[in-house]
């Protein structure tokens, strides 16, 4: 079995201090509920939930709806539940889920679906506690698509553990129709900014907030950071380089 790209419990009490952990509400959320008619309420899973911040997001839209967050990681779910004592945390495996079949309305899995070791069994036990007409929603980057992210150009070990641990969509999808899912797509967000690479230098000296610097080893992570640093010398001022993800 491959290790763990990263042990969530030795830095579930950082987690929520890294960059881009805040939450929005779910838009395929939002979506399902513009076509549901009556009041009825959901029932919505987040699996593979961390410190519960999406979970927290979309309670905002349904207050008073159940909302169950999963994960393995129990460091990561006693951060959520001291955000949200009111939602259901519980710890097990993605790929064994502890529901009766059709137990929920609506899954998502936020960026963690690479984290999952087991996918196509993952994803046939989405399909088997998702109600009729439910939705389940992935998000991930798709690292086969972002030629030009700086962090494969400073680190570029991380693109190929990335290559093997993330599916590109046409798999995803493939595996998702033969689970019995109907109607699958996918759609891509293609970010482009300009970062300064004085301040993520900063940000990537800091290891732990980017679980691709995590993954590769100690030398591939110092040879990066070397290179950046030497090309930064001296430097005061902003140094923009265009860049791309997409997810």
């Amino acid at each position: 079995m491959k290790p763990r790209r990263l042990d969530y419990d030795a830095i579930s009490h950082l987690y929520d201090s890294q960059p881009h952990r805040t939450k929005a509400v779910d838009a395929e959320l939002l979506a399902l509920m513009r076509q549901r008619t009556g009041g009825a309420r959901l029932s919505i899973l987040d699996i593979a939930c961390g410190t519960g911040n999406q979970l927290v997001a979309n309670r905002s839209v349904v207050p008073f709806d159940r909302l169950v967050g999963l994960d393995r990681s129990q460091g990561m779910l006693w951060q959520a539940r001291a955000k949200a004592p009111s939602i259901t945390w519980i710890g097990a495996d993605a790929a064994a889920l502890p529901f009766p079949d059709g137990s929920f309305d609506f899954i998502s899995c936020q960026f963690a679906f690479h984290h999952i070791e087991d996918k196509t069994r993952m994803l046939q036990e989405g399909f088997r506690v998702l109600r009729a007409e439910g939705c389940l929603a992935l998000r991930n980057l798709c690292p086969q698509e972002c030629h030009d992210w700086l962090y494969y150009d400073y680190f570029p070990e991380a693109q190929a553990r990335d290559f093997e641990d993330f599916w590109p969509p046409d798999a995803v999808i493939a595996v998702m129709h033969d689970c019995g899912f109907a109607a699958v797509s996918a759609e891509r967000e293609h970010r482009y900014f300009e970062e300064d690479l004085l301040s993520w230098l900063e940000t990537v000296q800091r290891r732990d907030t980017c679980s691709q610097l995590l993954a590769i080893s100690d030398a591939a992570y110092e040879a990066g950071l070397r290179r950046l640093t030497h090309e930064l010398a001296g430097r005061s001022s902003p140094v923009l380089r265009a860049t791309t993800s997409v997810w």
